[in-house]
Protein backbone atom coordinates (compact mmCIF):
# COMPACT_ATOMS: atom_id res chain seq x y z
CA UNK A 1 0.00 0.00 0.00
CA UNK A 2 1.11 3.33 -0.45
CA UNK A 3 1.01 6.48 1.71
CA UNK A 4 0.63 10.19 1.25
CA UNK A 5 3.69 11.43 1.71
CA UNK A 6 4.83 8.31 -0.24
CA UNK A 7 2.83 9.24 -2.85
CA UNK A 8 3.98 12.62 -3.53
CA UNK A 9 7.50 12.13 -2.72
CA UNK A 10 7.50 9.97 -5.86
CA UNK A 11 5.32 13.17 -8.01
CA UNK A 12 8.51 15.14 -7.48
CA UNK A 13 10.42 13.33 -10.03
CA UNK A 14 7.49 13.84 -12.47
CA UNK A 15 6.83 17.87 -11.69
CA UNK A 16 11.06 17.68 -12.63
CA UNK A 17 10.34 16.50 -15.72
CA UNK A 18 7.60 18.86 -16.79
CA UNK A 19 9.79 21.43 -15.77
CA UNK A 20 12.88 20.85 -17.19
CA UNK A 21 11.29 19.77 -20.48
CA UNK A 22 8.48 22.69 -20.67
CA UNK A 23 10.32 24.66 -23.15
CA UNK A 24 11.32 21.77 -24.99
CA UNK A 25 7.46 21.34 -26.55
CA UNK A 26 7.46 21.41 -30.42
CA UNK A 27 4.25 20.84 -32.91
CA UNK A 28 6.23 17.81 -34.56
CA UNK A 29 2.76 15.55 -35.36
CA UNK A 30 1.42 14.05 -38.52
CA UNK A 31 -2.21 14.05 -39.90
CA UNK A 32 -3.48 10.57 -40.90
CA UNK A 33 -6.50 9.00 -42.07
CA UNK A 34 -7.66 11.64 -44.77
CA UNK A 35 -6.89 14.25 -41.87
CA UNK A 36 -9.29 13.34 -39.65
CA UNK A 37 -6.34 12.33 -36.99
CA UNK A 38 -3.61 14.37 -35.91
CA UNK A 39 -0.66 12.02 -33.95
CA UNK A 40 1.10 13.47 -31.73
CA UNK A 41 4.27 11.82 -32.89
CA UNK A 42 7.18 11.34 -30.07
CA UNK A 43 5.49 13.03 -27.28
CA UNK A 44 5.16 11.78 -23.82
CA UNK A 45 1.63 12.53 -22.27
CA UNK A 46 2.33 13.29 -18.06
CA UNK A 47 -1.15 13.08 -16.69
CA UNK A 48 -2.91 13.68 -13.60
CA UNK A 49 -6.63 12.56 -12.66
CA UNK A 50 -8.96 12.46 -10.25
CA UNK A 51 -12.04 10.11 -9.94
CA UNK A 52 -14.78 8.13 -7.79
CA UNK A 53 -14.27 4.96 -9.66
CA UNK A 54 -14.01 2.13 -6.57
CA UNK A 55 -16.20 -0.72 -5.87
CA UNK A 56 -19.18 -1.35 -4.13
CA UNK A 57 -21.33 -4.29 -3.00
CA UNK A 58 -24.89 -3.84 -2.73
CA UNK A 59 -27.32 -6.94 -1.97
CA UNK A 60 -31.03 -6.87 -2.03
CA UNK A 61 -32.82 -10.03 -0.54
CA UNK A 62 -36.45 -10.38 1.64
CA UNK A 63 -37.09 -6.80 1.24
CA UNK A 64 -33.77 -5.87 2.64
CA UNK A 65 -30.86 -3.65 1.22
CA UNK A 66 -27.15 -3.69 2.03
CA UNK A 67 -24.77 -1.17 0.88
CA UNK A 68 -21.08 -1.76 1.57
CA UNK A 69 -19.15 0.42 0.82
CA UNK A 70 -14.80 1.72 1.14
CA UNK A 71 -14.21 5.09 2.95
CA UNK A 72 -13.04 6.97 0.00
CA UNK A 73 -15.18 9.53 -1.69
CA UNK A 74 -11.97 10.51 -4.09
CA UNK A 75 -9.25 8.58 -6.09
CA UNK A 76 -5.75 10.40 -7.48
CA UNK A 77 -4.41 9.01 -10.40
CA UNK A 78 -0.76 9.51 -11.73
CA UNK A 79 -0.10 8.12 -15.65
CA UNK A 80 2.12 7.94 -18.89
CA UNK A 81 0.62 7.65 -21.85
CA UNK A 82 3.44 6.97 -24.79
CA UNK A 83 2.27 5.85 -27.78
CA UNK A 84 0.39 2.96 -27.62
CA UNK A 85 1.43 2.36 -23.80
CA UNK A 86 -0.57 3.87 -21.17
CA UNK A 87 0.72 2.87 -17.67
CA UNK A 88 -0.26 4.34 -14.35
CA UNK A 89 -1.97 4.26 -10.83
CA UNK A 90 -3.58 5.57 -7.97
CA UNK A 91 -4.81 5.46 -4.25
CA UNK A 92 -7.07 7.67 -1.81
CA UNK A 93 -4.58 10.32 -0.27
CA UNK A 94 -6.28 10.82 3.03
CA UNK A 95 -5.96 15.10 2.66
CA UNK A 96 -9.26 14.99 0.28
CA UNK A 97 -12.29 16.32 1.48
CA UNK A 98 -14.27 13.09 2.91
CA UNK A 99 -11.28 10.27 2.72
CA UNK A 100 -10.44 10.99 6.14
CA UNK A 101 -13.39 10.14 8.36
CA UNK A 102 -11.88 7.31 9.88
CA UNK A 103 -13.65 7.48 12.94
CA UNK A 104 -17.19 6.61 12.21
CA UNK A 105 -16.29 4.66 9.01
CA UNK A 106 -12.88 3.26 9.53
CA UNK A 107 -9.85 3.35 7.65
CA UNK A 108 -9.71 1.96 4.06
CA UNK A 109 -6.36 1.15 2.12
CA UNK A 110 -6.84 1.09 -1.32
CA UNK A 111 -4.21 0.70 -4.44
CA UNK A 112 -4.98 0.29 -8.67
CA UNK A 113 -2.19 -0.13 -10.94
CA UNK A 114 -3.31 -0.35 -14.79
CA UNK A 115 -1.41 -0.56 -18.14
CA UNK A 116 -3.23 0.03 -21.02
CA UNK A 117 -2.48 -0.89 -25.03
CA UNK A 118 -4.31 1.12 -27.75
CA UNK A 119 -3.64 -0.05 -31.36
CA UNK A 120 -5.53 1.46 -34.78
CA UNK A 121 -7.91 -0.91 -34.23
CA UNK A 122 -7.43 -3.31 -31.21
CA UNK A 123 -7.07 -1.89 -27.11
CA UNK A 124 -6.16 -4.06 -23.98
CA UNK A 125 -6.51 -3.25 -20.60
CA UNK A 126 -5.13 -4.99 -17.58
CA UNK A 127 -5.77 -3.99 -14.22
CA UNK A 128 -5.19 -4.99 -10.76
CA UNK A 129 -6.80 -3.40 -7.39
CA UNK A 130 -6.79 -4.46 -3.88
CA UNK A 131 -9.12 -2.49 -1.19
CA UNK A 132 -8.77 -2.50 2.12
CA UNK A 133 -11.55 -1.29 5.05
CA UNK A 134 -15.26 -1.27 4.25
CA UNK A 135 -18.53 0.43 6.02
CA UNK A 136 -22.42 -0.57 6.13
CA UNK A 137 -23.67 3.18 4.51
CA UNK A 138 -26.99 2.09 5.32
CA UNK A 139 -26.42 0.91 8.82
CA UNK A 140 -29.29 3.31 9.98
CA UNK A 141 -31.35 0.70 8.84
CA UNK A 142 -30.27 -2.24 10.99
CA UNK A 143 -29.26 -0.35 14.57
CA UNK A 144 -30.38 2.94 16.53
CA UNK A 145 -26.57 4.82 16.19
CA UNK A 146 -26.59 8.14 15.04
CA UNK A 147 -26.14 9.11 11.54
CA UNK A 148 -22.61 9.71 11.72
CA UNK A 149 -21.85 6.20 12.78
CA UNK A 150 -21.76 3.19 11.17
CA UNK A 151 -20.95 -0.57 10.81
CA UNK A 152 -17.37 -1.02 10.28
CA UNK A 153 -15.63 -4.10 7.96
CA UNK A 154 -11.81 -3.23 9.07
CA UNK A 155 -11.01 -6.52 7.89
CA UNK A 156 -12.60 -6.71 4.73
CA UNK A 157 -10.65 -7.47 1.94
CA UNK A 158 -11.28 -6.73 -1.98
CA UNK A 159 -8.67 -7.88 -4.71
CA UNK A 160 -9.55 -7.80 -8.34
CA UNK A 161 -7.44 -8.77 -11.34
CA UNK A 162 -9.17 -7.70 -14.81
CA UNK A 163 -8.42 -7.96 -18.36
CA UNK A 164 -11.15 -6.01 -21.01
CA UNK A 165 -10.33 -6.17 -24.88
CA UNK A 166 -11.85 -4.33 -27.70
CA UNK A 167 -11.96 -3.77 -31.76
CA UNK A 168 -11.88 0.13 -33.17
CA UNK A 169 -14.04 -0.80 -36.07
CA UNK A 170 -13.55 3.37 -37.52
CA UNK A 171 -9.98 3.79 -37.87
CA UNK A 172 -11.03 7.25 -38.91
CA UNK A 173 -12.24 6.89 -35.04
CA UNK A 174 -8.99 8.33 -32.68
CA UNK A 175 -9.61 6.11 -29.46
CA UNK A 176 -6.36 7.50 -28.21
CA UNK A 177 -7.52 11.05 -28.46
CA UNK A 178 -9.89 9.86 -25.42
CA UNK A 179 -7.54 7.59 -23.76
CA UNK A 180 -4.12 7.83 -24.07
CA UNK A 181 -4.41 11.37 -25.46
CA UNK A 182 -1.63 10.38 -27.97
CA UNK A 183 -3.53 11.71 -30.81
CA UNK A 184 -6.11 14.74 -31.97
CA UNK A 185 -9.21 14.35 -33.51
CA UNK A 186 -9.83 16.81 -36.41
CA UNK A 187 -12.66 15.72 -37.75
CA UNK A 188 -15.78 14.33 -35.96
CA UNK A 189 -16.69 10.90 -36.36
CA UNK A 190 -17.84 7.87 -34.35
CA UNK A 191 -16.80 3.69 -34.81
CA UNK A 192 -18.78 0.25 -33.46
CA UNK A 193 -16.91 -0.50 -30.53
CA UNK A 194 -17.45 -4.14 -29.39
CA UNK A 195 -15.70 -5.11 -25.96
CA UNK A 196 -15.13 -8.64 -24.15
CA UNK A 197 -14.37 -8.19 -20.35
CA UNK A 198 -13.36 -11.04 -17.95
CA UNK A 199 -12.62 -10.25 -14.28
CA UNK A 200 -11.15 -12.48 -11.39
CA UNK A 201 -12.38 -10.85 -7.87
CA UNK A 202 -12.30 -12.09 -4.49
CA UNK A 203 -14.14 -10.47 -1.03
CA UNK A 204 -12.57 -11.78 1.94
CA UNK A 205 -13.46 -11.45 5.60
CA UNK A 206 -9.94 -12.14 7.26
CA UNK A 207 -11.84 -10.77 10.75
CA UNK A 208 -11.75 -14.37 12.15
CA UNK A 209 -10.59 -17.84 11.35
CA UNK A 210 -14.68 -19.12 12.25
CA UNK A 211 -17.92 -17.62 10.87
CA UNK A 212 -16.43 -15.85 7.91
CA UNK A 213 -16.96 -15.94 4.53
CA UNK A 214 -14.36 -15.84 1.16
CA UNK A 215 -16.14 -15.46 -2.45
CA UNK A 216 -14.05 -15.73 -5.28
CA UNK A 217 -15.68 -14.54 -8.61
CA UNK A 218 -15.08 -14.97 -12.47
CA UNK A 219 -16.80 -12.72 -13.88
CA UNK A 220 -17.05 -12.95 -18.07
CA UNK A 221 -19.01 -9.95 -20.56
CA UNK A 222 -19.43 -9.45 -23.94
CA UNK A 223 -21.40 -6.50 -26.07
CA UNK A 224 -21.58 -4.37 -28.61
CA UNK A 225 -20.56 -0.78 -27.49
CA UNK A 226 -20.60 2.79 -29.86
CA UNK A 227 -19.02 5.94 -29.29
CA UNK A 228 -18.91 9.43 -31.35
CA UNK A 229 -16.47 12.41 -31.04
CA UNK A 230 -17.81 15.56 -31.75
CA UNK A 231 -14.77 17.99 -32.70
CA UNK A 232 -16.05 21.39 -31.79
CA UNK A 233 -14.14 25.05 -32.07
CA UNK A 234 -10.62 24.12 -33.15
CA UNK A 235 -9.17 22.13 -29.53
CA UNK A 236 -12.19 21.67 -27.95
CA UNK A 237 -14.57 17.95 -28.32
CA UNK A 238 -17.31 16.20 -26.60
CA UNK A 239 -17.48 12.54 -26.26
CA UNK A 240 -20.21 10.33 -26.28
CA UNK A 241 -20.37 6.62 -25.79
CA UNK A 242 -22.69 3.32 -24.74
CA UNK A 243 -21.82 -0.21 -24.45
CA UNK A 244 -24.38 -2.96 -23.35
CA UNK A 245 -23.04 -6.26 -22.17
CA UNK A 246 -24.11 -9.90 -20.77
CA UNK A 247 -22.02 -12.37 -19.16
CA UNK A 248 -21.86 -15.18 -16.91
CA UNK A 249 -20.23 -14.82 -13.21
CA UNK A 250 -19.19 -17.62 -11.61
CA UNK A 251 -19.16 -17.71 -7.61
CA UNK A 252 -16.92 -20.07 -5.18
CA UNK A 253 -18.00 -19.07 -1.29
CA UNK A 254 -16.59 -20.91 0.91
CA UNK A 255 -17.43 -20.22 4.95
CA UNK A 256 -15.35 -20.79 7.62
CA UNK A 257 -16.51 -23.39 10.50
CA UNK A 258 -14.57 -24.71 13.36
CA UNK A 259 -14.82 -27.93 12.05
CA UNK A 260 -14.87 -27.61 8.49
CA UNK A 261 -15.30 -25.05 5.90
CA UNK A 262 -18.36 -25.13 3.56
CA UNK A 263 -18.06 -24.19 0.22
CA UNK A 264 -20.93 -23.50 -2.50
CA UNK A 265 -21.15 -22.78 -6.06
CA UNK A 266 -23.61 -20.31 -8.39
CA UNK A 267 -23.81 -19.37 -11.82
CA UNK A 268 -25.43 -16.20 -12.51
CA UNK A 269 -26.51 -14.79 -15.59
CA UNK A 270 -24.92 -10.79 -15.23
CA UNK A 271 -26.16 -8.16 -17.49
CA UNK A 272 -24.39 -4.72 -17.42
CA UNK A 273 -25.01 -1.55 -19.61
CA UNK A 274 -22.86 2.32 -19.70
CA UNK A 275 -23.54 5.65 -21.20
CA UNK A 276 -20.67 8.04 -21.26
CA UNK A 277 -20.19 11.89 -22.09
CA UNK A 278 -17.45 13.95 -22.11
CA UNK A 279 -15.98 17.25 -22.60
CA UNK A 280 -12.50 18.29 -23.35
CA UNK A 281 -9.81 20.25 -24.74
CA UNK A 282 -7.15 18.66 -26.61
CA UNK A 283 -4.17 21.67 -27.61
CA UNK A 284 -0.71 20.03 -29.09
CA UNK A 285 0.84 20.98 -25.39
CA UNK A 286 -1.56 20.50 -23.13
CA UNK A 287 -5.16 18.44 -22.37
CA UNK A 288 -7.86 18.48 -20.15
CA UNK A 289 -11.43 17.13 -19.74
CA UNK A 290 -14.16 15.72 -17.71
CA UNK A 291 -15.64 12.57 -18.07
CA UNK A 292 -19.06 11.25 -16.35
CA UNK A 293 -20.49 7.71 -16.70
CA UNK A 294 -23.59 6.08 -15.37
CA UNK A 295 -23.09 2.42 -15.20
CA UNK A 296 -25.88 -0.47 -14.29
CA UNK A 297 -24.96 -3.79 -13.20
CA UNK A 298 -27.58 -6.72 -12.08
CA UNK A 299 -27.67 -10.56 -11.29
CA UNK A 300 -29.63 -12.45 -8.99
CA UNK A 301 -27.96 -15.32 -6.57
CA UNK A 302 -28.58 -18.78 -7.81
CA UNK A 303 -31.13 -20.59 -5.04
CA UNK A 304 -31.69 -17.85 -3.32
CA UNK A 305 -33.65 -14.13 -3.11
CA UNK A 306 -30.76 -12.64 -3.33
CA UNK A 307 -30.35 -9.75 -6.10
CA UNK A 308 -27.29 -8.10 -6.78
CA UNK A 309 -27.33 -4.30 -8.11
CA UNK A 310 -25.43 -1.63 -8.35
CA UNK A 311 -26.54 1.82 -10.33
CA UNK A 312 -23.20 4.15 -10.06
CA UNK A 313 -22.20 7.60 -11.52
CA UNK A 314 -18.65 7.92 -11.92
CA UNK A 315 -16.51 10.95 -12.87
CA UNK A 316 -13.45 11.21 -14.18
CA UNK A 317 -11.19 14.95 -13.80
CA UNK A 318 -7.84 14.88 -15.92
CA UNK A 319 -5.23 17.22 -17.03
CA UNK A 320 -2.02 16.38 -18.51
CA UNK A 321 1.21 18.02 -20.58
CA UNK A 322 2.91 16.78 -23.77
CA UNK A 323 6.81 16.46 -23.63
CA UNK A 324 9.37 15.34 -25.50
CA UNK A 325 10.07 11.52 -24.95
CA UNK A 326 13.58 10.85 -23.52
CA UNK A 327 15.69 9.07 -25.92
CA UNK A 328 16.02 5.97 -23.77
CA UNK A 329 12.49 5.75 -23.94
CA UNK A 330 11.78 6.38 -27.86
CA UNK A 331 14.71 3.82 -28.39
CA UNK A 332 13.15 0.68 -26.66
CA UNK A 333 9.52 1.64 -27.60
CA UNK A 334 9.97 1.85 -31.29
CA UNK A 335 12.73 -1.50 -31.28
CA UNK A 336 9.00 -2.98 -29.64
CA UNK A 337 7.25 -1.53 -32.69
CA UNK A 338 9.57 -2.76 -35.07
CA UNK A 339 8.80 -6.39 -34.03
CA UNK A 340 5.67 -6.15 -33.51
CA UNK A 341 4.97 -4.81 -36.99
CA UNK A 342 2.68 -1.55 -35.64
Amino acid sequence: MLHNKKGFIFLIPFLTIVVNCFGQIDSTSVIVEDGYIEKMRDKLAIENSFNNEYEIFKVKTNGVTYEISPNIRTNYRIQLNYKFILAGFQFAPKLFPNNDDNESKGKTKSFNLKIKFVLTHWFATLQYSNIQGYYLKNSSDFTNISENNFIQFPDLHYTAYEIETGFIQNSKFSYRSITSHMERQLKSTGSFIPVLKVRNYMLDDQSANINTQKSNNLEFTIGPGYAYNFVLKENFYTSVGALVSIGNIHTKLTTRSANDNSITYQNNLLTQWQGKLGLGYNGKKFYSGLFATVSDTNYKQQHTTATNTETRVFYNLFFGIRINSPKFLKRNVTKIEDKLSL
